[in-house]
């Protein structure tokens, strides 16, 4: 055998063994933190259609969510907008680089929910936080044609401390009504421009956002002129 047979060999086994460490990368949004195990479930997509989104029309028991549990190292790289892993937060849409195969498998909604430990779990070799963009966020908030959202962000508590959003039922259809604080883990007050120490009210339709304002009487008003539309 010639000297140079068994170096030849050696470097194929090598690249061999390189081929085996091929990362994959998928994204999707961070659905719950275990901060103790060191772990978080992330939401990639499902199969349910906008109408069992909304109307919470689906059988439980059936398999329609990709997810999976991601297991951090304390080599775990964290990058993008945060630098550790308490920084992480629930609905930050990342980017996960596993060391291997991914395998997609559908889980039911039980699963994501409370039995953690029967999702596909892989360690992860690095997470990147994705800032959100506009469209992304407008996207979400867009109903059906010839229907409206309504959505009020920081509103202000009545006198028994509730909750109570402007009655608009009688006057346009409403197909979307979201009443939250705002969550700025998809930087939804710099994105949208939510306004400071006072409710944000927003209207939307099949094409985006085609109301802002904070104050109620202004929304009253053109929502009634949304009506007279009819």
């Amino acid at each position: 055998m010639k000297p140079y047979a068994g170096t030849i060999m050696v470097i194929g086994l090598l690249l061999t063994g390189c081929t085996n460490n091929e990362t994959v990368s998928i994204e999707g949004e961070i659905f719950a933190i275990n901060p103790e195990d060191k772990t978080f479930v992330v939401y990639v997509g499902d199969t349910l259609t906008e109408h069992q989104r909304e109307a919470q029309d689906f059988d439980e028991n059936e398999k329609n969510i990709e997810a999976f549990l991601s297991q951090t190292e304390e080599d775990t790289v964290v990058k993008g907008e945060v630098d550790s892993f308490n920084d992480l937060k629930i609905e930050q849409k990342v980017s996960i680089e596993i060391n291997g195969n991914y395998d997609k498998e559908l889980v039911t909604i039980g699963t994501i929910f409370e039995n953690h430990e029967k999702l596909p779990a892989y360690d992860i070799e690095k997470v990147e936080v994705i800032p959100y963009s506009k469209e992304e966020i407008v996207a979400e908030m867009t109903v059906d044609k010839g229907k409206y959202g309504l959505y009020i962000y920081n509103p202000k508590p009545d006198e028994n401390g509730g909750f109570s959003p402007p009655d608009l039922t009688n006057t346009i259809q409403l197909q979307t009504l979201v009443m939250r604080q705002v969550n700025n883990d998809k930087n939804t007050q710099e994105l949208l421009g939510l306004y400071d120490d006072s409710p944000t009210y927003i209207i939307t339709d099949d094409k985006g956002i085609i109301f802002k304002s904070n104050k109620e009487k202004e929304l009253d008003a053109f929502v009634k002129k949304l009506g007279e539309k009819k």
